[in-house]
């Protein structure tokens, strides 16, 4: 699971780009009326195109190229729009909001394309054993943990006060927790490991004994009281070696040229644009990898 990080494209909030017709007359379809006139679907798809033509149509092929040789399924887009659900907690709607999505059908056609392109570079990122095996002994075993999250730290205090004079963690966490997505179970996150949860987060998590309660703990959504409530063992590496490899191939592609392995993508797939006004699409980027 990852934190936020999807990378906010013009396809998010411009969809219906690639929905209008180029080939529309002046007469085309009207989408809106003033009394100075009106604005019909050939101006919106020109002025729009104007704008974002090059960065959507550069979206669109790369998702069609990608699409050939990489397979991404409906099962998977929708995984890792529930990890992004679970993560963010209450915060999920306000940070898709701000991303510019305006609902989970679009952010889903944004993941999916970024899930391609995670497919595409990571295959040709290699790996070795020693790296395997190191990725591995940092590795934390997975925990279960139970949190309330609560607006400000006199709120978080009040809680604590409570608990610690014997109130059930359950019952406070349905009663006082602004997290709707743990609240209703009492507070209960499940499983994570590490590199799931924030970092400050998970250092007070991993600190807490089971049944151990912390003090409060601030990020960036509020205030957290934590009580973790399980622990496992770490597995051999065996038996999660595809989870290490992965995770081990995510952070080679932070720190290598990703970029350079989808341009290398689109220079196979032979793309030419008849659009005149987008003619340029592809041949700058290969103008500024030159300079």
């Amino acid at each position: 699971m990852k934190k936020w990080m999807i990378a906010v494209s013009a396809t998010a909030s411009l969809l219906a780009l690639s929905a209008c017709n180029n080939t529309a007359s002046d007469d085309s379809a009207v989408i809106a009326e003033t009394s100075a006139g009106n604005i019909t679907e050939t101006e919106l798809y020109e002025a729009m195109k104007e704008r974002f033509g090059e960065e959507i149509l550069r979206e669109l092929v790369l998702e069609k190229v990608l699409s050939e040789k990489y397979d991404v399924t409906d099962e998977e887009v929708q995984e890792r729009l529930e990890e992004l659900k679970v993560q963010l907690g209450p915060q999920f709607d306000m940070a898709m909001a701000q991303s510019g999505f305006k609902n989970e059908d679009q952010l889903a056609k944004t993941l999916r394309l970024s899930m391609l392109q995670e497919k595409a570079t990571m295959e040709k990122v290699e790996i070795t054993e020693e790296e395997i095996q190191s990725h591995y002994d940092a590795m934390k075993p997975e925990i279960r943990a139970s949190h309330i999250l609560v607006e400000d730290q006199e709120t978080a205090q009040e809680v604590k006060k409570k608990l610690d004079e014997g109130a059930d963690f359950a019952e406070l966490a349905t009663e006082y927790s602004t997290d709707p997505g743990s609240a209703q179970n009492g507070g209960d996150l499940e499983w994570f490991g590490s590199g799931v949860m924030l970092p400050e987060f998970e250092e007070a998590a991993y600190s807490l004994e089971i049944d151990e309660i912390s003090e409060p703990v601030e990020s960036m959504y509020g205030f957290h009281i934590i009580k973790v409530t399980d622990k496992r063992e770490k597995p051999p590496l065996e038996e999660i070696k595809e989870q290490v490899e992965q995770e081990v191939t995510q952070g080679k592609l932070e720190r290598e040229d990703a970029g350079g392995i989808l341009e290398a993508e689109l220079d196979a797939a032979n793309i030419n644009v008849k659009d005149s006004s987008l003619k340029n699409t592809f041949e700058q980027e290969e103008n500024q990898e030159q300079e």
